[in-house]
């Protein structure tokens, strides 16, 4: 299949059955088939779509949804934007990927996308149209003239982009099989069966909300997802399907767990599997839901190349990864520990950044794509994560990965959380600096210099250690680049 409407709906189906669930109602696939004809009808007033980027700003998880199987039939290529973006990082993201076709509502938590939006499409001098709705998914249209926007070529089918507000956007392009991966993915890591309801907590109407959605769709399963995170609101839709399966990252499962709890509603209670993902499961939060009733599973997936990797055991007895079927992994440049790159290789390759070839050849070589992620074998004969590529601490020559310092630290009983960053050093090039959130008020840092000496090689040992009360958080991950810059302001 080379379009997303028909990989879902050339199969057999009822019509009837509901497949697709969010505060704003419940949907059928007849409900889905019935959006999409009004958005094919609404495009072909506009005109032939082929090869146009449309940029989608929707939090209407079924008009999200609706318009990016009509794009997707139509030839045309879904470019997903979050609501959430403010004016630099939104004129940003629209100067580099110059949409031809523009779906926005109104105004988002008090800002004012449209007029932003206008104000862009006034000043780009390229031919745009731009359809704004005020929340009732109504569209006025407006034309913007100019030169003619150049068409993409290919089975292009998303452009996912960053924000570039700190930087150059950069563009991820994605085709029908990287949502098959995806796809994969979730029927195999959650042991998908008939009559499974899946709960999703995590962005809905980005890349990989999009691909949760139509994966779910296809494979006949019902997916329920929140389209805020207004945690009353999504307790009660919780409560109102009662879903086996509940998948998100950890940060948002815990904030939900405690504000259902200060309800008097332990809602989690009732899930048969838990799913953690997208950012680091720490060891705070495996001791805090160490009796949780379910099994806790994750998944790794890659911005980039989709779900490589699942955990088959409870994470709460080990962390080690099972690679998805068709994937195919080795390492690069092997040190003395056994310690290597991950590279991964699928049946259906990784189709490059955005009008960025040079980024493409940096990770994607030969048919391999360098993850950038260190791991190595373990004695199960499984693979285990270490560290990052780019955090690696050169210090006096030796490398040093950040990941191997921090879970030997996070093995002390009295250490919660541990963060190892490298700042500048005049003679070692780097030193290493390790930020611990301690569990015992009168841990100092001689009991854990002791603790390491005697488990890791000298050089490895932090330079200094720093106790911290709580992380900086950027988008639910620990903000690594405000680490490092409070190091080398008190130096």
């Amino acid at each position: 299949m080379n379009n997303f409407y028909d990989w879902i709906f050339e199969q057999e189906l009822d019509h009837s059955q509901v497949i697709l669930s969010t505060q704003r109602g419940d949907y059928t696939y007849r409900d889905i088939q019935q959006g999409v004809e009004e958005y094919f009808q609404l495009f072909e007033s506009i005109g032939d779509i082929k090869g146009k980027r449309i940029a989608l700003i929707v939090p209407s998880v079924y008009d999200f949804t609706n318009l990016a199987l009509a794009i997707s039939k139509l030839q045309g290529i879904t470019v997903p934007l979050s609501p959430l973006l403010r004016q630099e990082d939104l004129i940003s993201v629209l100067d580099f990927v110059s949409p031809h076709l523009i779906f926005t509502i109104t105004e988002h938590n008090g800002f004012h996308l449209w007029e932003t939006i206008n104000q862009w499409a006034a000043t780009s001098l390229k031919e745009t149209i731009v359809l704004e709705s005020k929340g009732d998914m109504k569209w006025k249209e407006t034309f913007y003239t100019g030169e003619n926007n150049p068409l993409e070529e290919g089975n292009i089918q998303i452009i996912g982009c960053t924000s570039g507000s700190t930087g150059t956007p950069k563009g991820i392009v994605y085709d029908v099989d990287f949502v098959q991966r995806v796809g994969k993915g979730i029927n195999t890591g959650l042991d998908i069966v008939d009559n499974d309801k899946l709960f999703l907590l995590a962005p809905a109407t980005g890349v990989f909300g999009l691909a949760w959605i139509l994966s779910t769709m296809q494979s006949k399963t019902h997916l329920v997802l929140s389209e805020n995170f207004n945690f009353p609101e999504i307790i009660q839709l919780f409560e109102n399907h009662a879903s086996q399966k509940f998948i998100t990252t950890p940060s948002l499962f815990k904030a939900m767990d405690l504000f259902g709890k200060s309800l008097g509603k332990p809602v989690l209670n009732q899930v048969s599997l838990l799913c953690v993902f997208g950012e680091l499961v720490t060891k705070e939060f495996l001791q805090t839901y160490s009796e949780f009733p379910a099994k806790i599973m994750s998944f790794l997936g890659i911005t980039e190349f989709g779900t490589v990797m699942y955990t088959e055991n409870d994470i709460r007895n080990d962390m080690n990864w099972t690679l998805l079927p068709n994937i195919k992994y080795k390492f690069d440049s092997l040190s003395e520990e056994g310690i290597g790159e991950l590279l991964y290789q699928s049946e259906r390759p990784f189709l490059g950044y955005y009008q960025r070839p040079d980024l493409t050849s940096e990770v994607y070589k030969d048919g391999w794509f360098f993850s950038g992620d260190l791991g190595r074998i373990n004695d199960e004969g499984k693979i285990e994560l270490v560290g990052r590529k780019k955090d690696m601490i050169k210090k006096g020559g030796q490398q040093v990965i950040p990941g191997e310092i921090e879970n030997v630290l996070e093995k002390h009983p009295d250490v919660l959380r541990v963060v190892v960053v490298g700042t500048p050093h005049p003679v070692f090039g780097e030193q290493i600096i390790a930020f611990v959130q301690k569990g015992r008020e009168d841990l100092d840092s001689k009991e854990l210099y002791e603790y390491c000496n005697l488990r890791i090689a000298r050089y490895k040992i932090p330079d200094q250690i720093r106790f911290i009360h709580e992380f900086p958080m950027v988008q639910g991950k620990i903000d690594k680049v405000t680490l490092r810059k409070e190091a080398t302001e008190q130096e």
